[in-house]
């Protein structure tokens, strides 16, 4: 076994305990987001306002959407504009699979550099944010945890760009040995 798939089955280990993680919570909040719910129902149907249940439901479906997020872009699932994708697989070329893959790769360094940007200017924009006193309305949560979620998201996604760009160039080289003539 050579130091680079020791690395990748690391890299695979520790992308999927994230992955339980992520899994974990979205399964916690939507535990959670029913139990507000529910109880918010209860209490207007009592005539009773319960102006806290409505907030912290908003606040967990903030959390739910951006550990969704993370945990969609190790799936696959975001939507994808894949008309160059469809014209290189339709092409008859024989460098087909090259193209195909340096696409993959383009499109995972291109939104991993959207991410770092977007992640740095987010997380100033939070610590400006986090350093007032402002708080929720209800709640009286500091505004910012409210923010916290948007950048433990990027950070997430980030980490699975950098899984799936890792599988990309293991899944590269694997190709590369199986397409060499063996020694006689």
């Amino acid at each position: 076994m050579t130091s680079q798939s020791k690395f990748f089955q690391q890299a695979t280990w520790v992308n999927n305990k994230l992955l339980g993680i992520e899994t974990f919570l979205m399964a916690l909040i939507t535990i959670a987001l029913v139990a507000a719910i529910f109880i918010e129902v209860v209490c207007r149907y009592l005539f009773i306002s319960a102006a806290w249940a409505e907030e912290l439901t908003r606040y967990l479906f903030i959390w739910l959407s951006y550990i969704g997020s993370a945990y969609a872009v190790y799936d696959g699932s975001h939507t994808e504009i894949d008309v160059l994708k469809q014209a290189i697989l339709k092409s008859k070329s024989s460098r087909r699979e090259v193209a195909l893959k340096i696409l993959e790769v383009l499109a995972i360094v291109t939104t991993f550099a959207f991410l770092v940007v977007f992640g740095k200017l987010f997380f100033d924009y939070m610590m400006r944010i986090w350093a007032t006193t402002q708080t929720s309305p209800t709640m009286r949560i500091p505004m910012g945890l409210v923010y916290l979620p948007v950048f433990v998201g990027i950070v997430l996604c980030a980490l699975h760009e950098i899984y799936l760009l890792l599988r990309c160039m293991v899944k590269q080289g694997e190709d590369d040995a199986a397409s060499q003539p063996e020694a006689q």
